[in-house]
Parts: C-alpha cells; structure tokens; sequence
C-alpha cells in the first residue's frame, strides 16, 4: 500500500511538473513570435523607405530634360548618404543596337575609354543573336564604389533582363532574384530594383509603355545592410533569422544569419511572417531558436515542483525501501548460501547432495509421468597413479578440466552433471531415451583433451570409462536402482578394458 501511494504521489507530481514545463514552452514560443513580428515588421518597414526612395528619385530624374554625370550625382548624393542600404543608384537608358556606337562616343565625354560590356557567355547570358535594344549602366553613384558598372548592359543577363522586360510593360517597380554584384569584390549577392521612366502618360498599354520607355532607374541593394538598418540591436546568435524569396513557387534563401542544417535549431518552433510584396517579390521572413535560446528562458518552477515533490515522497518511502532492500540482500545471501552448499568447490559442478536431490526430484517427475530417465556414471582411468605422478595440484586441474568438458557435452537444462565423489562423476538426463550416445559424446570429449597420463594402460592421455542406465520407473523402484545398475556398468566397463561406454540397457522393473 505505501508502494502504491507513492507511485500515485509521484504521479500527481510529475504530471503538475509537466503542465507548468508545457505552459512554460507557450509563453516562450509566443514571446519567440511576437519578437519575430516585431522584427518582420521593421524590416518591411526599412524595405518600403528604401523602395519609396527609390521611386521618389524615379520622379525626380522623370522631369529632368536630360541627365548628365554632374546632375545625377547631385540628385544621389544626400540619398546615398542618408540610405545605407542602398548600395548604388544607377541611370540606365535604353538604346537600340543602331545606336551604340553613337551612345558609347558620347559617353566618352563623361568617362575616357568608355565601352558597352556585356556579361561572358559562361555566366548566363542570354543567346548569343543581339537584341534589339541594350540597357546600359551610364551613371551610378557611388562612383568611386562602382566603376566597374559603367557600360555594362543590363539586359544582358537572363534575371536583369526578365525585371526589365517586367518593370517595362507594368509601369511599376520590379526587383530582380538574388543576384550576383558586379560592384561587389567579395561576390556578394544582392537585388536590384528597376523602376521604369517613360516620355509621357505611363497608364497605357503594355505596349504603348514599351514603346515610350526611354530608361530606367536602378537601386542595388544589399539584403544585410536591410535587415542591419531595421534592427538596430545584434540579433540574438541563438536565433536563425532568414529571409526567403518565394515567388513563383521558388525557395531562394538571399539572407541568412547561419547555416539552417545545423541540428541545433529547432525545426518544430520555426515561424513565418510573410512580407508586402517587395517590387514584385514575395519575400517570407522565417525565424528558428535554437536549444540554447529556450532553455536560456525556462524558470524553475516546474524542477521545484518535481523536485521538492520527490524529495518528501521519497522520505515517506525511506524505511519500507530500506525494508524490502535488507530482505533482498537477505534473500540474496540464502541463495548463495544454498548455491554454495549445492556446488563443487572444485569443479564448479554440482556436489552430491545436489546430485542426491536433483535425482529424487527427477525421479518423482518421471514416475508420475511414465517417461524414462536415465543415469551416466563416468569414472577417470588410473586417476590415482596420475595423481601420485604428477602430483595433487595437477590433479586438480585435470578434475577441472574433465568438469567443464562434461558441461559442454551436457547442455539441456533438464541435464545435471555432478561430482559424485574423487574422480567420480554423474550425469542425471530425464527423458532420455540415447543415454549411451550423451556417454559416448562425454568420453570423445575428454579424451580430446589430451591431458597427458603416462602411466595409463589404455592410452597416453586421460580417458574415463562409462556405465549407462535407462529406465522407466515404477512404485516398487527407488532411485538406489538407478544408482547401483549404472555403478554395475561402469565397473564391468572397467574390468573389460577402461576407455568405453557400457550401456546397462535396462528397462522394466524389480
């Protein structure tokens, strides 16, 4: 009954322990979002100051008669200054292939040596026939940052030119996929945004707008430079902020603040916030803590519980554990007392009384049953004249010897191999109908061994003889019958050469 109570105690415990642990991971896991919506929402929030930067400069530059390197970096200066996410601002018109030698004579005024680059074929150009018309990179500020821009045409490479073909018939802003730099040494990746300049109304059709577009302005920026302006504080390092572009069914990570496979975030607390569309893109901010993170925000309250609980349930059930542990050690020391006074010191066998016992109790067994059970006595030849040669310490090693051979050969659990006295052993086998082949099995055994004996007459290693008897039996019968005809074969296996099984063979009763 103690027992009993203290498992229902410990019960009632662990189970208030786990439904404060469980209230516990609600308040951290909603705590994790709300800080996720916060940051989210900064970052869109910087992402649409940039943007709308962007699209105020569009304007500016839309009402200007012409453009020139001198007005366009006036117009950028203060912007770039103020705007450090923005990376670069660039004009870029559009210019059909009829005119570019003339567009690149020209812009030699602005920048000796000038020449239309456009991207190597091994890094995703598009195929090898000329386009119509090329965009051009003709001013960007900062200069000094993106020298190598200028002349590179911007619709020479797959991803720019899909933005500009879409930011040339809608009218709107449109942002490339992450894409790799030109202005960048270390081969960063970031986006540009194209916004479109038309010469008049740019309501119309797509094909009007095409037809009236006449450049476009352009803003590179740096996602980690974003996320950097929107959070003001280091992200927690036990956090994975990444930001996702998922347009068009993709899954293109362009900011990471660690490796996503390592196994120390937790994949199952992961959060999404998804973003406004970003110039066309569809952008995802996910969030994953890692083990640290929330075990650095658990409380004590649910160890204590369980801790404090145990501890009194434990005191309650001290004395009967210390009770029932005394009693097993108790139980413990009479087994082993009974196990010592059933085996052989010396062989590890069982010792006569255990024989005695174990044959009494085998016997009974097969007299209610009806079934055979059959008896081995097994004798070690000239063992006298080897002790006396070789010496007792010798001897005893080569009981040990003969003894676990027996064992190997005699493994049914029902089997028991005994020590009957000297260099006398027994073999008790219930239900056992070949008895002779089990002696003869034990003879090849322990002549296999090849323990040397000189001074034996039969062979030059140690040999036993054997007598077998099987019988089934009967009221009138005592186990002494077993006994005396196995004994009675074993001696006639003696007197007629040593070194061989003889089987009693006999049945029946007396």
């Amino acid at each position: 009954m103690v027992i009993l109570l203290a498992l229902i105690g410990l019960g009632f415990c662990a189970a208030l322990s786990r439904s404060l642990y469980l209230e516990e991971n609600k308040s951290i896991t909603a705590k994790f979002r709300a800080d996720v919506t916060l940051l989210a929402t900064a970052f869109e929030r910087e992402v649409q100051l940039n943007l709308e930067i962007l699209f105020a400069l569009k304007a500016s530059v839309g009402m200007m008669p012409e453009m020139n390197a001198k007005l366009f970096e006036k117009l950028t200066r203060q912007v770039l200054e103020r705007s450090p996410a923005i990376k670069a601002i660039a004009w870029s018109p559009v210019v059909s292939q009829e005119d570019r030698a003339g567009f690149e004579q020209r812009q030699q005024n602005w920048y000796p040596g000038f020449v239309l680059s456009e991207i190597p074929a091994t890094a995703g150009a598009l195929p090898a026939e000329a386009p119509p018309w090329l965009v051009p990179v003709q001013f960007i500020e900062p200069i000094a940052d993106n020298r190598a821009a200028i002349g590179f045409d911007l619709s020479s490479e797959s991803k720019r030119r899909t933005a500009l073909l879409a930011a040339r018939e809608t009218g709107e802003m449109v942002s490339t996929a992450a894409i790799e730099l030109l202005q960048e040494q270390d081969n960063q990746n970031g986006l540009l945004v194209f916004a479109p300049l038309y010469s008049g109304a740019s309501d119309t059709t797509p094909e009007d707008r095409a037809a009236r577009n006449y450049g476009f302005m352009n803003g590179v920026f740096r996602i980690g430079e974003l996320v950097k302006q929107s959070i003001p504080t280091a992200i927690d390092s036990n956090i994975l902020v990444q930001i996702v572009d998922r347009t068009d069914g993709a899954q293109d990570v362009i900011y990471s603040t660690g490796r996503s496979s390592d196994e120390r975030w937790l994949r199952s607390l992961i959060h999404e916030i998804p973003l406004a569309p970003v110039a066309g893109r569809n952008w995802v901010v996910q969030a994953m803590p890692g083990a640290t993170f929330v075990s650095a925000r658990r409380g004590y309250l649910p160890l204590l519980v369980i801790g404090f609980g145990f501890s009194f349930i434990v005191l309650l059930v001290f004395f009967a554990v210390r009770s029932l542990r005394q009693n097993a050690e108790l139980n413990q020391t009479k087994r082993e007392l009974e196990k010592i006074s059933l085996t052989d010191a010396l062989t590890g066998l069982a010792n006569r009384r255990h024989f005695d016992l174990y044959l009494e109790q085998e016997w009974s067994r097969a007299l209610r049953q009806s079934q055979p059970i059959s008896m081995v006595m097994l004798d070690i030849d000239y063992f006298k004249a080897f002790n006396d040669a070789y010496g007792h310490p010798l001897g005893d090693q080569c009981l040990k010897q003969v003894a676990q051979a027996l064992e190997q050969v005699v493994q049914r659990p029902t089997d028991l191999a005994a020590r009957y006295g000297g260099e006398e052993f027994a073999l008790v086998l219930p239900d056992t109908q070949n008895a002779a082949a089990v002696a003869e099995a034990c003879r090849v055994a322990i002549q296999a061994l090849g323990i040397v004996h000189e001074l034996s007459d039969v062979a030059p290693v140690i040999t036993v003889s054997a007598g077998v008897c099987s019988l089934i039996p009967t009221r009138k019968m005592s186990p002494a019958v077993l006994i005396q005809q196995a004994d009675d074969a074993l001696y006639e296996a003696k007197e007629t050469g040593r070194n061989k099984v003889l089987d009693k063979g006999y049945f029946g009763g007396v």
